[in-house]
């Protein structure tokens, strides 16, 4: 009987554990990819479905366990393919359905999870839908938003029925209400004219939305980033927003249009979402959970509403843009105010999530320099929870300027195509033009030149993956350092093993001190380090030594744990000693450089 109870507790905690890793998403890396500009295979100038499955060996070999693909889906072209006209189609110029098929084949046979864009709160103006409501065609009538005038103006124009506007606008000028003059009502369109929001409080729209979520999970998706989801509800009533204050900015005007933002039946249909994948994945005996994620924007405090709770959970991953928006240089007390505003804030037992760029935001290497950037790449990817970087990112990529397409909202600076090899148009298309101008560094960030070059940000991305899938970094207790006034460290530790990282935020060069940390080994091992770093993976420290440095905007990553070398560059088998602190006095060992 003894024996039973033993074997009866061993398959209890055997489930337990398949339990807690079917939530997959709570140590995964998500690489966004804007399908258009990351490989062209069929030479017309744009990227494509093909092209993607090309370069999965590329992403396998990084470390990528999981891809967001950015809209494929047939639109009008207004906005970059979030004017859906077909939620159960490719668009010809990405490929074909087979195409599709074909990709969930070749990222489940190399473990890579793909999730896709679920835009839903608004579709094209050309979609039947949109045209079978202009019409009152039954049942598509109410699938839109639809009012009546308030009233005409003084040269008998209709008047909207509130100050609502388009959030493209980004101010009260720009009128979310657009005039039909054939069903003579007004639609709401919280983004474009061309983009129509669909009314979510229709049950007839709600079961389409399942029939689209049922579609792309027969097809293998993993999952879906939800789209604009804060715009999905608004004031049945109707009411006027409050003004909005003169130092709105992007990010905390969602918080402010209360009448049509972030409202509270919001939360309620995003639980039902969830409640229909999970029936979903019960009802197919899945093995691993679909997550759920959502582009959200607003305060914090919003923000972390979309996580939901245990009894009634929404979104798994509401994305945090902290790190994303940043655009100015912060000393360590401030970068460490900054990432407490969010660790603190995320619920008890939810996962935390961190953002490197999207398609937009601005990139960090443009805003804040290369070497920045991977100080945010070491955050991104070793603070615990789930890690979204935008394609280019692992490389680097600044933004064009030289982008010559009109670009009424400044996003395609940031679209342009990846850097793969330095040939004509980096790789990227064997077309004459790419869809966009490749960015002129191109030769020098590209893939290829980085894989061969060990000081690489490429190179320093794949150390950190490699750290990134221990079990110190998945599980690890977190603590922060504030080891001067812009030096800022924090250590991750899981049984015996720990894991610290150590960043200059400032620009002069910097002692490497220890304040606070005790209880360290005397010798640490150098387990990834920024391209600009003095030291290379494998060297060991010994931490009584006051002859080490941080050079401006570097980050170095330290362990416990052995760490192999790295492997000296083609052409440069020679080392040099590091003449520190005075004339004679030498680092312990050898660095190469």
């Amino acid at each position: 009987m003894e024996v039973w109870r033993i074997v009866s507790f061993l398959f209890f905690v055997l489930e337990a554990a398949v339990a807690l890793d079917t939530e997959w998403w709570k140590h995964a890396t998500i690489y966004q990819i804007f399908l258009k500009s990351f490989k062209d295979n069929d030479g017309d100038g744009a990227g494509d479905i093909k092209g993607l499955i090309s370069k999965l060996p590329y992403l396998t070999e990084t470390g990528i366990d999981t891809v967001y693909i950015q809209p494929f889906y047939p639109s009008s072209g207004i906005d970059g393919g979030y004017d859906v006209t077909d939620y159960k189609a490719i668009d010809p110029i990405y490929g074909t359905m087979e195409d599709f098929e074909e990709l969930m084949r070749e990222t489940k046979s190399r473990g890579i999870r793909c999730i896709i864009d679920l835009v839903i709160n608004h579709t094209s103006d050309q979609h039947e839908w949109f045209q079978n409501s202009i019409n009152k065609v039954h049942p598509y009538t109410d699938y839109y938003v639809w009012v009546n005038a308030k009233g005409r103006d003084k040269d008998n124009k209709p008047i909207p029925p509130n100050n609502w506007f388009s959030l493209f606008a980004m101010k009260q000028d720009g009128s979310a209400w657009t005039w039909n003059d054939q069903r003579k009502q007004f639609y709401l369109h919280q983004e474009n004219i061309q983009q129509p929001d669909l009314n979510l409080r229709n049950g007839a729209v709600k079961a389409e939305v399942e029939s689209i979520i049922k579609f792309w999970l027969d097809k293998g998706v993993s999952g879906f980033r939800v789209d604009v989801p804060m715009a999905f509800m608004e004031d049945p009533l109707l009411r006027d927003n409050g003004p909005i204050s003169p130092t709105a900015t992007p990010f905390t005007i969602f918080s402010e249009c209360e009448r049509n933002l972030n409202h509270a039946d919001t939360f309620i249909y995003v639980s039902e979402l969830n409640a229909f994948v999970q029936k979903y994945d019960q009802e197919n005996e899945k093995t691993i959970q679909t997550l759920l994620s959502g582009e959200t924007y607003g305060t914090i405090e919003k923000v972390v509403q979309y996580y939901g709770t245990k009894e009634s959970p929404q979104f798994h991953v509401p994305y945090n843009y902290l790190l994303t928006g940043l655009k100015t240089f912060n000393n360590a007390q401030d970068m460490n105010n900054l990432l407490h505003t969010w660790l603190d804030a995320v619920p008890e037992g939810m996962t935390s999530n961190w953002s490197l760029g999207n398609h937009d935001q601005g990139r960090i290497a443009f805003h804040l320099g290369v070497e920045y950037s991977t100080i945010i790449l070491a955050l991104c990817t070793l603070l615990p929870g789930t890690c979204s970087l935008y394609y280019g990112e692992e490389l680097g990529m600044g933004q064009n300027q030289m982008v010559r397409e009109k670009d009424k909202y400044f996003r395609l600076f940031h679209r342009t195509p990846m850097h793969w090899d330095d040939s004509t148009n980096a790789g990227f298309t064997t077309a004459a033009k790419p869809w966009l101008p490749v960015h002129p560094n191109y030769w020098s960030t590209s893939v290829k030149s980085q894989k061969s070059t060990q000081t690489s940000v490429l190179n320093f991305f794949k150390d950190l993956m490699t750290a990134r899938k221990t079990d110190t970094i998945k599980h690890g207790d977190l603590k922060f350092y504030i080891v001067s006034e812009w030096v800022l460290a924090f250590t991750r530790t899981y049984k015996e093993t720990i894991y610290i990282a150590m960043m200059n935020l400032g620009t002069e060069l910097e002692p490497l001190k220890w304040t606070g940390m005790k209880h360290l080994p005397e010798t640490l091992t150098v387990a990834a380090s920024s391209p600009n770093s003095l030291y290379k993976r494998g060297f060991n420290l010994e931490r009584k030594s006051a002859e080490y440095f941080l050079r401006p905007h570097s980050v170095l990553i330290l362990t416990s744990d052995s760490v192999a070398p790295a492997a000296p560059e083609s052409g440069s088998g020679w080392t040099i000693p590091l003449i520190v602190r005075s004339a004679g006095r030498f680092l312990r060992g050898w660095i190469p450089f």
